[in-house]
């Protein structure tokens, strides 16, 4: 190393066949042992919350987020929406007709 500041390379180093045989059944005893593959209760709701989440916040951002005036790749999304929902909200033209005839508008 010519330079002090830089960091060594990652080189093999050597080591005695005790301490391999030392880490290889320190690795299997903590990750292949059947008690580490057992996914407790509340890790799994947690996992279901943070997934339901992200879920949420994904569709607040690409509905509902003010990114300003300028247009975004969720503007096409927006107006889809904007246009579903005006269509849910107001009468057809049929609807309308249907009400008048009864009397109701």
């Amino acid at each position: 190393m010519d330079n002090p500041n830089q960091s060594p390379r990652n080189e093999y180093t050597s080591i005695s066949e005790e301490k391999r045989r030392f880490l290889e059944e320190k690795y299997r005893r903590r990750n292949l042992a059947p008690e580490s593959l057992i996914i407790r209760p509340g890790l799994r709701k947690l996992h279901i919350a943070t997934i339901a989440l992200a879920i949420g916040m994904s569709g607040y951002f690409a509905l509902f987020a003010d990114f300003g005036d300028k247009e975004t790749c969720f503007t096409p999304i927006r107006r889809y929406y904007k246009r579903k929902v005006d269509e849910f909200w107001s009468l057809s033209e049929e609807e309308k007709q249907q009400l008048k005839e009864q009397g109701r508008l």
